[in-house]
């Protein structure tokens, strides 16, 4: 299995507050790792790093052998191979949907409109909102928003996709059709790190568990073994909630 992501002794401060701890983490090619945890453990802390919207204090993160920390490195050109979604979208209201698809692929890309609008035609299809193509962004219900932001990390053809929290904005019922896109990328074999509270989503999509508490990883395995066997108190404790 090919490494495409490694963190090596990571920390980070906000002021005095020390919010992650030492962390050390690998995932491999075709991985799907699903990071779980109270509120304010770090979770997206460490998500958010991983593509530096946070930057780390020290350590190392090695993404397709470069160090991501390196001030040599072109941060610009291996940030466009790590998909991002965010827990609110994060979605341009004034383009409509093909637009919020297109214009990353078109600016940094290079590619030419007529391209770019075939590769953000063929993501909505995946995502189930291809009708939805020219419709303003605040004509959709939160879930369409959410798969919006799915193609659209898809159109710049990522390694890797960060989920952070994808469905806590959404009503339950809306929850499913952004976890049922999410399974079918897993299917296709994207490498994957989600957080998320939808732990019964964790146990089957997921290859690696990875439980933080106060800004460290605690415990990581199988879906198995966190969830049936877990051998940290603090894992226990955090799993009788659910």
């Amino acid at each position: 299995m090919r490494k495409i992501l490694e963190v090596k002794n990571l920390s980070k401060h906000f002021g005095n507050h020390h919010v992650l701890k030492d962390i050390n983490l690998k995932i491999n090619e075709g991985d799907v790792v699903t990071i779980i945890g109270s509120s304010g453990s770090g979770k997206t802390t460490l998500l958010r790093c991983l593509n530096l919207l946070n930057e780390p204090d020290s350590g190392q993160i090695i993404f397709n052998e470069n160090d991501l920390m390196d001030p040599t490195t072109n941060l610009d050109a291996l940030r466009m191979k790590i998909g991002m979604v965010f827990q609110s979208f994060n979605l341009f209201n004034n383009k409509n949907v093909i637009e919020n698809c297109t214009l990353a692929p078109i600016k940094l890309l290079n590619m030419t409109k007529e391209d770019a609008n075939l590769l953000a035609l063929k993501f909505l299809d995946k995502v189930g909102l291809k009708d939805f193509a020219y419709k303003r962004i605040d004509t959709l219900s939160g879930g369409q928003k959410q798969r919006v932001a799915i193609a659209r990390a898809l159109c710049m053809n990522p390694s890797i996709m960060l989920f952070d929290e994808p469905t806590s904005a959404l009503d339950p019922e809306l929850t499913g059709e952004v976890l049922q896109v999410m399974k079918d990328l897993v299917h296709e074999g994207m490498t994957m790190i989600i957080v998320t509270h939808e732990m019964q989503f964790a146990k089957e999509v997921s290859n690696r568990i990875i439980f933080m508490d106060q800004g460290y990883i605690v415990e990581e395995g199988s879906p198995k073994q966190i969830f049936n066997q877990p051998k940290e108190e603090r894992t226990k404790s955090f799993l009788k909630r659910f």
